[in-house]
């Protein structure tokens, strides 16, 4: 592969075992387990480690490489080949013990995204994935390979701890409250929680699965809301995305999301009592220097991760 063929390549907050996909999404929106509404945001090239599992992929003759193959089905094929190879192989070795240290892989909460965006920025050691905090602890608990976990709850990273996927010692990193948001100008009429049970209202929750899902399950338990809920959302940018473009009137998401998606938002007082708390663990108990100054960045009081968190609007620990 050349170096221009190289550049063709990027990774973009990857959902699934660190999917390689291409500049124009569209051309792998039909692939299992692509989001099509990641946020948007500064896009990596591909990290050396998976440059050669696709450069070892073309030596075996799965992909062609041949020219006149469209560039949009190359890209879409490399990337389906090495999802693949990685769901098949668990991402290599045992979780935490990269034999080829090409920098610092931390898997991270979707809805840091663009805090992470904003502390890397620049670091091309350091590689953050995106998913939901539940997805990227069984990508670990596969044989994923990763060097930080940063979860959106104490739940989710309770779990890879008892899964032996993380070893590290877990440390609360930032908070953030559930609001109820609508897209701009609230143009379903949301007065407050009690709405999300009415009929005709297009509702959208996360999953129960996922960290934010499982808050909203549990505050509207409290509330004694029963939702219509009509999509059930893998991550909370997902959600985000779908209130933001129209296609829903009201969901429950994080206050960061709402206010990065520039969604409205209505008060519920029964929401106010109810936030997760972001945890972040080295996955092996001894981490490398290096992982060490990343785990640092957002631990340390006064650090640029700690303060990036409080500017955007992530609640202090």
């Amino acid at each position: 592969m050349s170096k221009s063929q190289n550049r063709d390549f990027v990774i973009t907050k990857p959902p699934v075992y660190g999917l390689c996909v291409a500049r124009n999404r569209a051309s792998l929106s039909s692939l299992p387990g692509f989001e099509r509404s990641l946020p948007s945001g500064r896009q990596r090239k591909i990290a050396p480690w998976l440059l050669r599992l696709i450069r070892r992929t073309m030596a075996r003759g799965t992909i062609t490489g041949r020219r006149r193959r469209p560039r949009a089905a190359r890209l879409a094929v490399a990337a389906a080949v090495v999802s693949a190879s990685m769901l098949a192989a668990g991402c290599g070795s045992t979780a935490g013990s990269r034999a080829e240290d090409d920098g610092v892989v931390v898997m991270a909460a979707s809805s840091l995204s663009d805090v992470l965006e904003a502390v890397f920025e620049g670091r091309e050691s350091v590689t953050p994935v995106f998913a939901a905090s539940s997805t990227l602890v069984a990508q670990l608990a596969a044989g994923a390979e990763a060097d930080v976990l940063i979860t959106a709850d104490a739940a989710t990273m309770d779990r890879a701890v008892a899964e032996g996927s993380v070893r590290g010692e877990p440390v609360l990193i930032a908070t953030n409250n559930l609001v109820l948001a609508t897209p701009a100008g609230n143009p379903g009429g949301v007065t407050g929680l009690a709405d999300l049970s009415r009929r005709g209202l297009l509702v959208g929750l996360c999953a129960a699965e996922v960290p934010c899902g499982a808050l909203a399950q549990r505050a509207l338990g409290e509330a004694g809301v029963t939702p219509s809920a009509d999509t059930l959302e893998p991550n909370v940018r997902a959600l985000a995305a779908k209130i933001s473009l129209g296609e829903l009137d009201a969901g429950l998401v994080y206050a960061t999301d709402a206010r990065t998606a520039g969604l409205a938002t209505v008060g519920a007082p029964e929401l106010l009592d109810h936030r997760n708390g972001y945890h972040m663990a080295a996955i092996a108990d001894e981490p490398a220097p290096e992982v060490q100054t990343v785990i640092d960045d957002f631990t340390d009081p006064g650090s640029s991760g700690a303060e990036a968190l409080h500017a955007h609007g992530f609640g202090r620990p």
